[in-house]
This record gives structure tokens, sequence and C-alpha cells, in this order.
């Protein structure tokens, strides 16, 4: 032990201080979710980026603790944006006996770097009584003694393993203040994917989605028991009318990897090599309760210029010019800022004198959308042009809006703006030229003739005859012949379009090669991030999803043997076919080993070339 002491004192002291400089300090834990009773399992807590000075244990209570903190080394490669750096680890592990089932606490741990203390966040797991997870012998019975694998593989999960939960921040709200509503899924089972999603409508809300990137997957306990969760639909919901509304169930169907024991038969051969663990997918349909709302009617006696906005907001009304003249255009412009319904706010009531013409309003916005609501601005630009000179009073624009903290109207009101409109460049008093205004009476009486009178044209009509019908000429059948084949042409590529659509082998083989490669750009993503969990998650549904869809197997019967199989009836050779399972395997064997996490890159690139590779070779064949 000293001397290995020794070593790591020499290996911290070798590292560049240059690459210690500018890095946070962290410290995670890693540790499984599910424990069975009597069995040992690891418990690690790494310190990120920079070797801790001190490392103070955490007190396991009554947690059977074997042996630990042991201390080790390692290092993490991350590959962002095409930059590859490295992590240095520094990991203190303990070794844990679960001798009694129940919810247990992994409590904090500290470490002392520079001086300062980074601490852990406390980690829930939980240890059940084997329930055969992980694949126990099926029992004997029925004709033959025998038990369907995928039968057996749907007994494995229990009811509460997957649940999905409709959470609204608000239940009691006002006629157009924003609610959050957002969908958690808690698992406690390996999901590959998810299909056959109901999306609810959400009738009566004005509705913003909120994106779910940045949630991670958190260990979290519910109803007594651990749980893999995390945030998978998020919104923003504005109610349209008062009275209760309902937020309808979200419905999915999830795909459960479950690990079962391959049967054996009653050899020698079989007793000494069968039973090992095989991982069966499995079909789970879940939804989430119903979510009733309370919506409240606005209070009586609204101002006239309250249009619906409901929030907290600002504003500012004003000129952007500073010096106006005759027949030039200005613009008048209203900022409303704040948060609340702002999407919804309607352009505030400009009132302007006669003589000024006024055009559409134009709309520009800045919108900030969170989950505590939406915030920002949105402008709106009056453009207008005097057409007399002159001394004028502009208005004030008045904007209300409902406060449903405090329950009542709020009116924001500009100022009245004197503007001078001096004669235009031509020095003329009134009117353009040419016409159009009359001139020598007062401002007042200023009218344009265009909105009366139009102008007769002078001059000749240049009117010309036009001899022969165009029906019957050669350009009308030549026209018709024309629309003729193109409605030929339409008919025989619709007839062929259907006929592929309905051939459901030939559709999801084109989209499997997408379909992966979507799931790849995922899994890159993890990699990047540095989570290997997720990374791999990621792959297992693209390498198992491409062969699903490429070889048209169903995702209930979908497995290693099942898809050499079906490469091998397609004559692909046996070293892609050894190699492509192979990769599978690793996967799955990453997947719960953390040590793997360093062969994230290789993984990926290996990935990559081997679904390219079977594009080709099955895209040949057929």
């Amino acid at each position: 032990m000293r001397f290995t002491g020794y070593l790591l004192a020499l290996f911290f002291l070798s590292v560049p201080a240059a690459v210690l400089l500018g890095q946070e300090v962290e410290i995670d834990v890693e540790a499984p979710t599910l424990v069975p009773v009597g069995s040992t399992f690891r418990v690690e807590y790494v310190v990120k980026h920079k070797r801790p000075d001190r490392f103070i244990p955490p007190d396991m209570g009554e947690l059977q603790v074997i042996a630990g903190p042991t201390g080790s080394v390692g290092r993490q490669e991350l590959y962002i944006n095409g930059q590859a750096s490295r992590v240095d680890l520094y990991i203190f592990t303990y070794v844990i006996h679960a001798d009694k089932a129940g919810t247990f606490t992994l409590p904090s741990a500290t470490a002392v770097v520079d001086g300062k203390n980074y601490t852990s966040r406390p980690v829930p797991f939980e240890v059940v009584e084997e329930r055969g997870r992980g694949g126990g012998r099926p029992q004997d019975g029925g004709q033959g003694g025998q038990q369907q694998p995928q039968q057996q593989a749907s007994a494995e999960i229990a009811q509460d393993d997957i649940i999905v939960r409709a959470y609204a921040d608000k239940t009691n709200v006002y006629k157009g203040e924003p609610v959050r509503v957002y969908f958690k899924l808690y698992t406690r089972v390996s999901i590959a994917g998810s299909e056959q999603q109901k999306i609810p409508s959400f009738n009566g809300f004005w509705t913003q989605q909120l994106g779910t990137d940045h949630y991670n997957w958190q260990k979290e306990t519910y109803n007594g028991k651990v749980y893999n969760s995390r945030i998978i639909l998020d919104y923003l919901l504005y109610p349209q009318q008062s009275g209760t509304l309902t937020v309808e169930q979200f419905e999915s169907t999830f795909i459960v990897q479950v690990l079962v024991e391959q049967q054996r038969g009653n050899s020698l051969f079989d007793d000494l090599f069968g039973g090992f663990p095989e991982v069966k997918q499995v079909s789970r349909k879940v939804s989430s309760a119903t979510v009733p709302i309370t919506v409240k009617e606005w209070p009586e006696g609204a101002p006239d210029s309250f249009s619906g906005a409901v929030g907290e907001f600002s504003m500012t009304a004003d000129f952007q010019n500073d010096v106006f003249s005759t027949n030039s255009a200005a613009n008048y412009v209203v900022r409303i800022t704040g948060s609340g319904n702002l999407p919804l706010v309607q352009a505030p009531r400009l009132d302007l004198p006669s003589s000024f013409e006024q055009y559409n309003v134009k709309t520009t916005e800045s919108l900030n959308r969170t989950a505590s609501g939406i915030s920002g601005y949105r402008q709106f630009e009056y453009p207008v042009i005097p057409r007399a000179e002159g001394e004028y009073f502009i208005e004030p624009v008045k904007f209300t809006y409902f406060n449903p903290r405090t329950g009542r109207y709020t009116t924001l009101e500009s100022r009245e703006i004197a503007l001078n409109i001096s004669p235009d460049s031509t020095g003329r008093a009134t009117g353009y030229s040419g016409g159009g205004l009359v001139t020598g009476v007062s401002r007042e009486e200023l009218r344009l003739l265009d909105e009366d009178i139009r102008f007769i044209k002078l001059g000749s009509a240049a009117l010309t005859l036009r001899s022969g019908s165009f029906m019957g000429s050669p350009a009308y059948f030549a026209i018709l012949l024309l629309i003729f084949v193109a409605f030929a042409f339409a008919l025989i590529y619709l007839q062929k379009r259907i006929k592929e659509m309905r051939n459901t082998e030939v559709v999801r083989g084109k989209r499997a090669n997408k379909v992966a490669l979507q799931r790849l750009k995922a899994a890159e993503a993890y990699l990047r991030e540095g989570n290997s969990e997720s990374f791999y998650e990621e792959m297992l549904k693209a390498l198992w999803g491409y062969m699903g869809d490429k070889l048209n197997i169903p995702t209930g019967i979908l497995n290693k043997e099942i898809v050499r199989e079906e490469l091998l009836k397609r004559d692909v050779a046996q070293e892609y076919v050894s190699h492509y399972i192979g990769l599978i395997s690793d996967c799955e064997y990453a997947q719960y080993s953390p040590s793997e996490s360093g062969h994230m890159a290789e993984t990926y690139a290996d990935a990559v070339k081997a679904i390219s590779k079977f594009e080709s070779l099955i895209r040949k064949r057929k």
C-alpha cells in the first residue's frame, strides 16, 4: 500500500500545471440504481481535473463496507467540435455488501483542492429482493415444461418499472396566464426506444413547446423506489377560455431490454455451456394521468384599451425621427417589454390627425422561452406621412394588460407629442407635383382626391382589334396535349408510389440508414459530452434499429441469432456478420461497465463504418 501511494504521488506531481489551469473541479458519484439482496457492488467517488489535496470519506452509516476507500488514477478522452482533450480522474472506490432490502442513500464525500471544499451529491439506490431480473431459469410447467422466452421476459418487468407522470406548476390560473406542464419518465429498466407516441392535443390552450435536450437522467426516489428519471416533454400552455380544461394523457409504447437466461436442454453440452443471459426486447405501453386546470375569467370592467395581454409589461412610444416635413416618411414606434403572453399582444391603437397617412403596422419581436414563461419585447412600427405643414399634437397611446399576480388591470399611457411639420424640399406649402391634393386650403380641410375621385386617363386609348379565337387554334390543342401527357405521367408515378408505400418491407429498408444516422448523430453528441451511459444507449438503438429496419425483423423477435441467420441468407460474408454482432455485444457490455468509457470514440467509428458497409452490401444483394 505504501509503494502504491508513492506511485500515485509521483504521478500526481508529474501532471503539467498548464493542463490544470482554467478547469473547474468536479466530484461525481458512480453507483448502480438497483442492487439485489446479498450482492456486492462498487461505489466510485470521482474527482475530475485536479488532484485532491485531501479526500474526506463519507459516513456510510448502516451500509456494510467491505473495502475502501481505494485510490486510483484514470484519464478520460473527450472529443468536442473535432478537438481532442483529456480529463484526469482521481477515483476513490468502496466495495459495499447489500445485506437487506430497502432504499438507501450514498452520503456525500468531500474533496479538498487548493484549500476549497468540493462536495458530491447524495445518491439514492435501492436493494431489492431478487425477482429474476437479469434472467433466472424458468420454472417447468405447461406443455412439455417449457416457458416461452418472450413471456418470461414480460414477467420480469413489474407494472411500476416504467412510469410516466404529468406535472403542472399551477392548476388554478386566469385566462391567458401561462401554465408549465411537463411529462417525466421514471424507469428501473433499460429502454431501447419508443414508438406509437400520442401527444396530448391541449384543447383550449395556446401552446409553446420547450426543448428537453438540456435535461439529464437523474436518480430519484418515487413511492419508496429508486428510478432513473428525465423530463421527456415540456410545454408552456396559455389557456384561451375559462372553465375547467384538461391536459390529456400522454401515451407511448417503450421498447425495454431485459436480460433472461437461455433455456438449457438435457444434454451435458447444454449443462456446461448453456444458460447464459440473453437480451430480450419487450414492448410496454404506459400513459400518464390527466391533469385538470381551472381557468378563471378576467374581472369585469376592462378598459377599452385592453386586448387580452396578460402578464407584467412596460411600454415606450415615440417617433424615430427628429425633423419632420411634409410628404416625408416617419415611424412611430411602440415597444412593449415584459413577461407574459407576449406573442399574443396586439398593436395598440394610434390616433393621428386627418392630414397624416398611416400604413400597415410592422411587427418585430425578440422572445425568450423558458420554463418560467415567455419574456422579451414586441415592437410595433407605424409608418406615417404628414401631408400638410403646421403644428400638430399626437394623442397618447394607451395599452392595458391584466396582471394575474395582483388580479387587476394596469393601463400604460405614453406622453402627448407635439410635432411641427415644415414644408418639403420644394418649398411648397402642401401637395405634391401633378395634383392629388387640393392646394390653397387650410390643413384641416385637406383631403386626398385618391380616396374618392380617380383621375381621367388623357390621350389616345390605344385600343387594338384582336382577330380570331384561341379555342380551336394550334396553341389550344398543344396545351391540351401537354395537359394529357402530364396527367398520364402523374398517374403512373402515384400508382408506383402507392405500391411502394404499401410494401412495408421496402419502406422500412429505405428508412433504415436515415434513422440509424439520426441515432448516431445523437450518440456523437453524448460522445462529446463524455456521457458514456447515454452514448452506449444510443449506439444500441442505432445498431439494433438499423438491422431491424433493413432486414424487416419485428422488434419483438429481434436478437443476434436471427440477425446472423438473415444476413447469411443474403450471402453476407461471415467476417462482416461476426464483426457487427461483436460490436453490439461490446456496446451491451460497455453500457454496464464504466471502465469501458474510454473506447467510445473507437466504438463510434466502428459503428459508422459497419453500417456504411452493410448499406452497400445489402443494397447490392437486392
